[in-house]
């Protein structure tokens, strides 16, 4: 991961995919050359260090990352001993995905998660320390350690972290600390302001990478290929930064609310008719196999250099197909 030109085609599994599928995805998506696999988590749905695990056995050459894990329902500590162990499993393969999270699963937990920036800068703080097996001596404002070292001997010496990101605050912090970014997908705009923001408070002489989880559907714009981007997209809107979201793309921030009314009070499918084509032009990638790759070779100018598409439990053929044409042309 040295060479910051290189682009390294990704997938990713939201959290609800079953862990059979997953694995039965994540070797097919091996053998058409992928090169990483993103497994995302909420506070109640299926565990994604456990769904990795099954990954890390099924493939070989893949690297295996959180998309992402929070420092609420996972102390710091414990995420950096499960990256470790994890690290281990895959023979460093890990990559380390962390991000505040979901607030709107979060808050019913009674997680506090009213300094977002200062916990994220903590967080990345205390698993970086611990992987290089240093002592952890911290009075927080979020989280405090008393002479905390790692238990374990970690696999590798350093292990890549990438930090969730979509406010400027954050994603300044995500170049100043963190060994890459994972930012949502949307417009060029948005892109390269974000990229910007961090590349401007980065200080160490490594390239930031900036990872970037793309809902795409090959094929013609029908309500077959449309619905599962809506879905996927409406459920990232239902959070409380669902509006500020859709201003830095250019999309009417009022979009965001009839989303959550949807879902509330008729489900997905009510879900799928509250999202309005402006979301999906802006910030998914829906058209033809060609069409598809032209996008992704846009997103890749712009600086996104490992792009990840989803991949559900419906055939992922189109999919793939799209990312090694990206990869073969870049």
């Amino acid at each position: 991961m040295s060479n910051d030109k290189l682009v390294r085609p990704g997938v990713w599994f939201q959290g609800g995919l079953k862990i059979k599928v997953a694995t039965e995805l994540a070797v097919r998506a091996e053998d058409a050359g992928v090169d990483s696999i993103w497994v995302a988590e909420g506070p109640v749905t299926r565990d994604a260090f456990i769904t990795l695990s099954a990954l890390a056995v099924a493939t070989n050459r893949v690297e295996l990352a959180t998309g992402v894990v929070n420092p609420f329902t996972r102390h710091p500590a414990q995420l950096a001993a499960t990256f470790t162990t994890l690290d281990e499993l895959s023979q460093g393969r890990a990559i380390c995905g962390i991000g505040i999270g979901a607030r709107d699963g979060l808050i019913p937990l009674g997680a506090d998660v009213s300094k977002p920036l200062t916990a994220a800068r903590e967080m990345v703080s205390i698993i970086r320390t611990l992987l290089a097996r240093d002592e952890v001596n911290l009075d927080g404002a979020v989280f405090q350690m008393d002479h905390v070292r790692l238990g374990l001997r970690p696999f590798r010496e350093s292990m890549p972290i990438y930090l969730a990101a979509t406010g400027p605050k954050m994603c300044a912090l995500a170049g100043e600390a963190a060994d890459g970014i994972y930012l949502m997908y949307g417009t060029q705009e948005y892109v390269q302001s974000s990229l910007n923001l961090a590349q401007a408070a980065r200080t160490a002489p490594e390239a930031l990478r900036a990872a970037s989880p793309i809902l795409m559907a090959v094929g013609e714009m029908t309500d077959d290929a449309v619905a599962g981007v809506k879905i996927g997209i409406g459920l990232m809107l239902t959070e409380p930064n669902g509006e500020s979201m859709l201003e830095a793309n250019g999309v009417d921030p009022a979009l965001a609310q009839p989303i959550r009314d949807g879902l509330a009070t008729g489900g997905v499918k009510a879900l799928i008719s509250a999202v309005d084509d402006s979301i999906i032009e802006r910030l998914t990638i829906v058209g033809t196999h060609a069409q598809c790759v032209e996008r992704l070779q846009e997103a890749v100018s712009w600086g996104i250099n490992e792009p990840q598409i989803l991949l559900t439990g419906d055939d992922p053929t189109p999919l793939l197909a799209v990312l090694g044409d990206l990869k073969s042309s870049i």
